[in-house]
């Protein structure tokens, strides 16, 4: 019997929802998806072409240089490469939430170095002066009052979340293997 592509794609979902339902919703989205999100994300920004990207350095927005396969701290200018490890590139989100309302919200996170992300907890200011920059100040607010609700996940919604990202990181890793050719 030949599967058709489509069919192919729900025996997947089907055996990743078959291991997700054996752990509660919150523990497989912190642990499974956040992940491989944050992972998405870095790749998704090194895949950007553009030379310079904006990034607060030394209290002011400025572009800072890179190539693709890079990403910037957006909170202090530093470059590394996207995948360079625990002491390298982060995903720093802007606002914290324990809600889920916020914790997959595209536009609050962005590159962070593990300097900016972990041991100067964000880098709240920098982070904030960036956001502002690039999204205003209306989407911020905005932002805040999405972090009060509430938000809870399916298994299924997980599931599909997993996959969405885990097709979004292979895309770009194909556009980067592509750059460094």
């Amino acid at each position: 019997m030949v599967m058709t592509p489509e069919d192919k794609e729900e025996r997947k979902r089907q055996r990743l929802l078959a291991t997700a339902i054996k752990v509660s919703a919150r523990t497989y989205s912190r642990k499974t998806v956040a992940p491989l999100f944050q992972k998405m994300i870095r790749a998704e920004w090194a895949t950007d072409m553009r030379r310079y990207l904006s990034a607060v350095v030394d209290g002011r927005i400025q572009q800072v240089e890179r190539w693709p396969g890079q990403c910037v701290c957006v909170t202090c200018g530093k470059v590394d490469r996207w995948n360079s490890g625990i002491k390298g590139m982060h995903t720093g989100h802007f606002l914290a939430s324990r809600c889920n309302s916020i914790l997959f919200e595209e536009t609050n996170v962005a590159p962070q170095c593990s300097e900016c992300n972990y041991y100067r907890s964000g880098a709240q200011n920098e982070f904030r002066m960036w956001m502002v920059s690039v999204y205003g100040q209306e989407w911020v607010e905005q932002l805040e009052q999405k972090k009060r609700q509430s938000v809870s996940f399916t298994h299924e919604e997980l599931v599909d979340m997993r996959m969405e990202y885990a097709d979004r990181l292979k895309q770009a890793e194909l556009v980067l293997k592509g750059c460094s050719s």
